[in-house]
């Protein structure tokens, strides 16, 4: 196939690279493995620090804005008179819109502008891990128009869980829903099932070379549960540590919670770091745990899981789509730190069904879960779309 019979794919997502999410990372990761398209993304900006114009292999990254907080609502106005001139100069075949939001309300502006025989499909990929509540009042019930306006102007939908398609029905989607979940890079399965020595990680953070670890990777807001999460903390034996990976507006209260709970000393606020990174505080852990109250499907559950390390989580969203409580990992009540408790314990102390869950959990990671098949999934659509 020759640069001019490859097939240019429009992509708009509120954020990208180097901002770092479940949507950026699936979007990262499936363009990598896709050579033989090549993608123009639409994006914000920021930050003054990124790029307005980047070019990676298959990939050019085109992002909007002035650098600040506030680009995500120039998009609309200043990606669309962008994405006009970008149409006419690439003529994309398709328009791939990650999750129902300012970025991707381009691509329906666009399209209404055009006339109906020169109009291009639109894949909208679900990817929102909102409470429902969230997505059905928030912004003043914008959220929940914005899915209402989008669906029945899709093309093709897909979504990371069936608890999304099960969404998009609710909010009036009739077509077909295909799920194309996120998933791991093969780096976390490839590796030795015998996971090397964890001291080295464990010296920089000070945490005795013989306590149990339980890690959280995890923006910090109020979605995910870390305040349950340190609740629950507080409930287990005094030689267990918490490291928390991630950061967000959250941040000064659950410090300060852990504070009054009086385990700050056993608490690591790790702040973020670079995913690539991540698999050392993977290997390091005993238990990874993220008692979220709302959740697309995860990535984090998902990358543990493909290291070997027990999850502890609610059955919430996505969530249900890979946990199986005793098989793949234990389920826990959301908002309830006794449980949480009671659930991390359930790994520390029965090492059968720790073995027994890291095996099973792996496997179906293997089998449903790695970039490599996920992008032949999502090409396959793509290509569906243009025709």
């Amino acid at each position: 196939m020759n640069h001019e019979q490859t097939p240019r794919v429009l992509v708009f997502s509120t954020a990208y690279l180097p901002l770092l999410g479940g949507a950026e990372l699936a979007i990262a990761h499936i363009v990598k493995r896709i050579p033989n398209m090549r993608f123009l993304i639409v994006t914000g900006r920021f930050s003054r620090k990124n790029l307005r114009y980047e070019k990676v292999e298959n990939v050019e990254i085109y992002r909007i804005g002035i650098g600040s907080k506030f680009d995500k609502f120039l998009l609309p106005l200043w990606g669309t008179v962008l994405t006009f001139f970008l149409v006419r100069k690439y003529k994309p075949a398709v328009f791939w819109c990650v999750m129902a939001t300012f970025a991707s309300g381009i691509a329906y502006i666009i399209n209404i502008i055009r006339p109906a025989r020169a109009r291009i499909p639109i894949v909208l990929t679900l990817q929102e891990g909102d409470s429902e509540k969230h997505i059905g009042r928030g912004r003043m019930g914008l959220i929940g128009l914005s899915w209402r306006l989008a669906l029945p102007r899709t093309s093709a939908l897909t979504a990371i869980s069936k608890y999304l398609c099960e969404r998009a029905r609710y909010y009036g989607y009739t077509g077909r829903c295909e799920v194309v979940p996120n998933g791991v890079d093969e780096a976390y399965v490839s590796a030795s099932f015998e996971r090397p020595p964890k001291e080295t990680l464990k010296e920089d953070l000070g945490i005795p070379a013989d306590a149990p670890v339980i890690l959280s990777v995890s923006r910090l807001v109020e979605k995910n549960g870390i305040d349950d999460l340190l609740r629950a903390f507080a409930l287990l034996a005094g030689n267990t540590h918490l490291v928390l990976v991630g950061d967000g507006p959250d941040r000064k209260k659950l410090v300060r919670l852990a504070h009054e709970l009086g385990i700050d000393i056993r608490v690591h606020f790790c702040g973020s770091v670079n995913h690539d990174g991540l698999l050392r505080y993977y290997r390091m852990s005993d238990v990874f745990c993220r008692p979220s109250r709302s959740e697309g499907l995860g990535i984090a559950f998902l990358e543990a899981m493909g290291a070997g390390v027990p999850v502890v989580a609610t059955a919430v969203g996505g969530i249900r789509d890979f946990l199986i409580d005793g098989e793949t990992g234990v389920i826990v009540r959301a908002r309830d730190p006794e449980d949480i408790a009671r659930g991390i314990r359930r790994v520390l102390e029965d090492e059968n069904m720790s073995v027994r869950i890291i095996e099973q959990a792996r496997a179906l990671v293997i089998k449903k879960y790695l970039w490599v098949d996920i992008a032949k999934k999502m090409e396959s659509v793509l290509l569906d779309a243009c025709v």
